[in-house]
C-alpha cells in the first residue's frame, strides 16, 4: 500500500488550516472591532457552519481537525471532506433554485459573492481531486 501523500492532499490541508485561520480571526474580528473588516460577517456566514446563527469556533475547530487528518492520509478526513463537499454542493443548488422562484434579486446577490463563487469552484475541484483512484488509494481505499 502506497502511503506516499499526494501535493494535492498537502494543497487541501493547507486550504482547510487556512480557512480555520482566517474564520477563527474573522469571528475575533466582529467581537472584539467590527469596524476593522466590513466583510467579516459575511465570511463568517458563509464559510461556518450555521445553526439558527452561524458557529464559527466550533467550524474552525472542526476544519482544524480535519486538515490534519487528511495531511495524514486518514480514511475518515477523506470521507468527512467528500460528505461535505457533496452536501454543500447540493445546498447551493437547491438554495440556488429555490430562489431564483421566491427572490430573483436575492439570489443574483448570493451568487455574485465572491464567497459563493470561491466556495463552488473550491468545492468541485477538492471533491473530483478526492474522488480520483489515485488518491483513493493513498488513502489505503480499494479503487
Amino acid at each position: 500500500m502506497n502511503r506516499d501523500r499526494p501535493m494535492g492532499v498537502k494543497l487541501i490541508a493547507a486550504y482547510l488550516l487556512l480557512k480555520a485561520v482566517a474564520l477563527i480571526l474573522a469571528a475575533t474580528i466582529v467581537h472584539t472591532r467590527p469596524d476593522l473588516w466590513p466583510g467579516a460577517k459575511e465570511f463568517i456566514s458563509n464559510a461556518a457552519i450555521n445553526v439558527v446563527v452561524p458557529l464559527p469556533y466550533p467550524t474552525a475547530f472542526l476544519y482544524i481537525a480535519v486538515g490534519l487528518g487528511i495531511l495524514f492520509l486518514k480514511r475518515w478526513s477523506r470521507k468527512i471532506i467528500v460528505l461535505t463537499n457533496i452536501y454543500g454542493l447540493c445546498r447551493m443548488a437547491v438554495g440556488s433554485i429555490l430562489l431564483m422562484q421566491i427572490d430573483r434579486k436575492f439570489l443574483i446577490a448570493q451568487i455574485s459573492s465572491q464567497y459563493f463563487a470561491f466556495n463552488l469552484v473550491a468545492g468541485i475541484l477538492i471533491l473530483i481531486y478526492l474522488l480520483r483512484p489515485d488518491v483513493m488509494s493513498a488513502f489505503g481505499e480499494p479503487q
